[in-house]
């Protein structure tokens, strides 16, 4: 059988889309929409092809589907992720040039990914990404964890897009146990999560993985995992036929939901109202349709809104309401496109269903015909039920043979078509094709297809079965076998009346709690009438002697009451009105304020921005002419003075730099600045990478006032460490902390493992710019500066701090 795939038309973004703010959600969403869409296209489109469909209706990057184990916590895509999204993939892997260490395995395993997932399965696409996945295998050894894992996944997505399916789950197996050895328990979650969802439906190893998967997900909380694979749970469930089951998975999948703020509940509600319209229970069915129509809340959403409109025509249809039927089913084929017809063709199916069951064969043949030439069947599923509905027309238009050949056509797909995508159609399709064999006298024939309906018939099914065993009875009765008719035809009654008093039962007892509200507020009425009737009898005498008195009073009373409400509220209307002009001339005083405060903080934040830009431009500058003054320079002294001030001014301007970059213009975070000047460091003096640099930052942000000394002094001990700590290429770790001590101090310690300080060196004594630098700079931060051997040299900054904690959701300790 053919697959549908989606190659072009779900490239690039949709703008506007409205999507979650959370990386978890958003790749829930990818998730849960793409399981929808590959389920109800009953295999017209691969897991591949339906995941980039809500990737281009949300606006988010395929690879965010793929990539949980390796990309930024934060979530801001890389360099690569840009690049393959645009669909610049040649300049992708030209960066690839430019990258080291986990960078580079970064984009390899993009690149990997990017022609690993593509839709369908073309050699010349696992070809190139064999090349990426083979890489990141080699270079993943020398690197933490995770890299390996992810390097080995994709290699397991390899082997079974490559037709290697056992093979790629011996690679999956590996990982478990890679993952359980060393302690990676969500992680190994992970793996079974994705080696269960790439076995066939029905495969024993599917449903084992999936719940092994989902009880480390419950047991680790982790909502938006458990609520995928919930999902792919309840999927085989579907295809198995066990609907009791699914629907208890449904309804946990729907409150796992709400309990994350997840309101993209339309498609759990959409397989409710499935099973719900399979039973019989209609009332149920239509509420569910609800809900799932209301959860299409964005412009976004509507993108599959026939769905949701076929859902419904189908229940009107089995409550006897063709016309309205009929409208649901024109409602899902508005706006048709070739390239939406996999949301849309379902409408057409059900539309010409319904116009023949209403005795218009000649309208549905005008439909089909325009629809053969201007959408004509392109995927298997769609020729195999466009020949079934030619068949259904021309068999009520009395054109026999034309209906047996298309019936024909119609059974002989019937053989290849996979058995987890046979739905309702097919019971339904043969029970029409034996009314036709028994309507042309071909009663054996006709109980050879209704018997092979049957087999699809699931126990919940009730109209089916009903269906089936009134066919039945109508064979028995052409074939002269009596008692056989009349007992399927007792059976067909039984199912009949099975969803008659399902619905009966509903509406006795609506009618019930009716009568009794009804009942109650008679009786109510009926008390107070007899009240009434006593106190009328007693009072009668008094009532007609002073009724023309009391009368003349309370006309009198009224009158006044009347005439002094009239001045109450003309003087309260006009306090009114003096009060709202003033409220009105305040409110408008109070925008203006407002208006020109927020005009004035802008100016303000903006000019702030310039001046830290324009500081980092003269610094820029400065360093610039100081690197042109150098290379005159003949005297290697003042050479390397002049590039210990480049350096130094390198460290203020990246201060200036993050300052006008970021937000916030008045402080620094320091974890990513401490990062980035001792990336700048490694990268100008350590080019051989034989210094580790191990960093544990408290998270949080320095006064600028704080954050130059405090870099500078970084910066001194760093290059120190570099140039004297370490003889011979011999490689060493350089780590940098800072922490809090106390509500009111943060300690900064810069120690490696080198050589240590020469033995018998008096500080006091030791003449060296670089040291007096940091004594001073610790004094500007009215800190106490120490340092010492200590398996070699540490250094010890203690200053009373102005900092603040921000959020920070990566590391604290960070290896370059």
């Amino acid at each position: 059988m053919t697959i549908f795939v989606i190659p072009g038309y779900f490239a690039n973004a949709q703008p506007g889309a409205v999507v979650y703010s959370d990386l978890a959600r958003q790749r829930l969403l990818i998730r849960i929409t793409a399981q929808y869409i590959h389920t109800i296209s009953q295999g017209q489109i691969d897991m591949d092809s339906a995941i980039r469909i809500p990737c281009k209706v949300y606006a988010l990057s395929p690879l965010l589907a793929y990539n949980e184990g390796f990309s930024n916590g934060d979530g801001k895509p890389s360099a690569g992720t840009r690049l393959l999204d645009a669909g610049r993939i040649a300049e992708a892997k030209a960066l690839l040039g430019t990258q080291r260490r986990e960078a580079r395995l970064r984009l390899l395993l993009e690149l990997g990914s990017y022609f690993v997932f593509k839709p369908g399965a073309e050699k010349a696409d696992l070809e190139q990404a064999s090349k990426y996945i083979n890489e990141a295998l080699l270079l993943s050894k020398k690197a933490p964890l995770l890299w390996k894992v992810e390097s080995m996944a994709l290699q397991a997505h390899w082997l079974e897009q490559s037709g290697l399916a056992a093979e790629g789950q011996k690679v999956f197996d590996e990982l478990v146990t890679l993952c359980d050895l060393s302690g990676n328990v969500l992680t190994s979650a992970q793996v079974l999560l994705r080696a269960g969802e790439v076995l066939h439906y029905g495969d024993p190893a599917r449903l084992i993985k999936l719940e092994k998967a989902l009880s480390i997900f419950r047991k680790a909380n982790a909502k938006e995992k458990e609520i995928e694979t919930l999902s792919l749970i309840n999927i085989d469930y579907f295809v198995s036929k066990k609907y009791d089951v699914a629907e208890n998975y449904l309804r946990t999948i729907v409150n796992l939901q709400a309990l994350i703020n997840f309101r993209h509940q339309q498609y759990p509600y959409d397989a409710l109202s499935w099973l719900a319209y399979r039973k019989g229970a209609l009332t149920d069915a239509l509420s569910y349709s609800n809900k799932s129509l209301a959860s299409l809340t964005s412009k976004a959403d509507s993108t599959f809104i026939s769905y949701f409109y076929i859902r419904r025509g189908l229940i009107y249809e089995r409550l006897l309401k063709l016309d309205e039927s009929l409208t649901w089913y024109d409602k899902g084929l508005e706006n048709k496109t070739p390239a939406t017809r996999l949301f849309w063709y379902k409408a057409l199916i059900g539309k010409v269903l319904t116009l023949n069951e209403v005795g218009k064969a000649n309208d549905a043949l005008l439909l089909l015909k325009e629809a053969k030439r201007n959408y004509p069947p392109n995927t298997y599923f769609d020729k195999m039920h466009f020949a079934f509905l030619l068949g259904k027309t021309y068999d009520n238009l009395k054109k026999f043979s034309l209906a047996e050949s298309n019936y024909q056509i119609f059974l002989t797909m019937v053989e290849k078509f996979p058995v987890e995508y046979i739905h309702d159609e097919f019971p339904s399709a043969f029970f029409q094709i034996s009314t036709f064999y028994r309507t042309i006298g071909k009663t054996s024939q006709a109980r050879e297809y209704l018997e092979r309906g049957k087999g699809y018939i699931s126990s919940f099914d009730i109209l089916a079965k009903n269906n089936y065993y009134y066919n039945l009875f109508k064979i028995d009765s052409i074939e002269g076998r009596h008692l056989d008719a009349i007992r399927h035809l007792r059976l067909s009654y039984e199912f009949t009346d099975s969803v008659f008093s399902y619905d009966q039962r509903k509406r006795t007892e609506e009618l019930l709690v009716k009568y009794e509200a009804e009942k109650k507020d008679k009786n109510i009425q009926l008390l107070n009438s007899q009240n009434q009737l006593e106190r009328i009898r007693t009072e009668q005498a008094h009532r007609t002697r002073n009724i023309m008195l009391a009368g003349l009073v309370l006309t009198l009373i009224i009158i006044a009451l009347l005439f002094n409400r009239y001045l109450i509220k003309q003087r309260t209307n006009r306090k009114l009105v003096a009060n709202q002009r003033e409220l009105d001339q305040k409110n408008s005083f109070l925008e203006t304020l407002n208006t020109e405060q927020d005009k004035l903080l802008k100016e303000k934040e903006w000019l702030l921005k310039e001046v830290h830009h324009r500081v980092k431009n003269n610094l820029q500058m400065v360093t610039s002419l100081l690197y042109s003054q150098s290379v005159y320079l003949q005297d290697d002294t003042a050479r390397l003075a002049v590039k210990d001030s480049l350096r130094r001014m390198q460290a203020m301007a990246l201060i200036h730099q993050k300052l006008y970059q970021d937000e916030n213009t008045s402080s620094i975070a320091m974890p990513e600045y401490i990062n980035e000047l001792t990336c700048y460091l490694q990268e100008s003096f350590d080019d051989s990478g034989q210094i580790t640099f191990r960093q544990t930052i408290e998270p949080l942000s320095l006064d600028v006032s704080q954050a130059i000394p405090l870099g500078l002094i970084v910066t001194e001990s760093i290059v120190n460490t570099i140039k004297h700590a370490f003889l011979n290429g011999q490689k060493g770790v350089v780590r940098i902390e800072l922490q809090q001590d106390g509500p009111d101090y943060l300690v900064l310690k810069i120690a490696d493992n080198g050589i240590g300080l020469p033995a018998g060196l008096d500080l006091k004594e030791y003449n060296s710019l670089g040291l007096e630098l940091m004594q001073g700079l610790a004094k500007q931060l009215n800190g106490h500066f120490k340092i010492e051997n200590n398996n070699g040299v540490l250094v010890t900054v203690r200053f009373i701090t102005v900092s603040k904690h921000y959020s920070d959701t990566s590391s604290p300790e960070k290896i370059s």
